[in-house]
């Protein structure tokens, strides 16, 4: 169907997603007998990245619940800046090719204005604010070691560009 048509449906339907179909299965299902080592490189590759930022106090990473087993392939920071420097630093990441997803965007999925299936009976301040600082950034499986590295120099530039300003 046109673009259109999922640009109807897509805020009012739960868990909306064109990332799986018939062929991404078919991509995928040969890869579930090395999911493990799969896992394991991504949780390797995001304590790479994480400790070469962690120092930065204008990131917030947010520890994973011990509940639970994680996937680490996306990288979460909640960015202690105002709500420009946050738009500059987005910017900064963007101009040196790390494009990171601010969660209370239009048009992301996290954002809990775009349900229109459950939008809330009243007002969520704290929700509103934790997604106005909050981003997420794609840790590529396909990535080596040091390009990893060289993300995390970008997003301490970018930092630097907002912060020294």
């Amino acid at each position: 169907p046109p673009a259109a048509v999922f640009d109807r449906v897509k805020r009012q339907t739960p868990n909306y997603s064109l990332r799986m179909s018939d062929l991404a299965a078919a991509c995928v299902r040969p890869q579930i007998t090395n999911i493990e080592q799969r896992i394991a490189r991504y949780n390797e590759m995001y304590e790479r990245i994480t400790s070469q930022i962690a120092d930065v106090p204008e990131f917030d990473i947010p520890p994973y619940d011990e509940r639970v087993r994680p996937v680490k392939d996306s990288l979460q920071i909640n960015l202690q800046m105002s709500d420009e420097q946050v738009g500059a630093f987005l910017a900064a990441t963007k101009r040196r090719g790390i494009p990171a997803g601010l969660f209370g965007s239009p048009d992301n999925a996290r954002n809990f204005r775009c349900w229109e299936y459950a939008l809330p009976k009243t007002d969520l301040p704290r929700t509103e604010r934790l997604i106005k600082i909050a981003i997420d950034i794609r840790l590529p499986a396909t990535f080596e070691p040091e390009d990893f590295d060289q993300m995390a120099a970008v997003l301490r530039a970018a930092r630097d560009d907002v912060m020294l300003a």
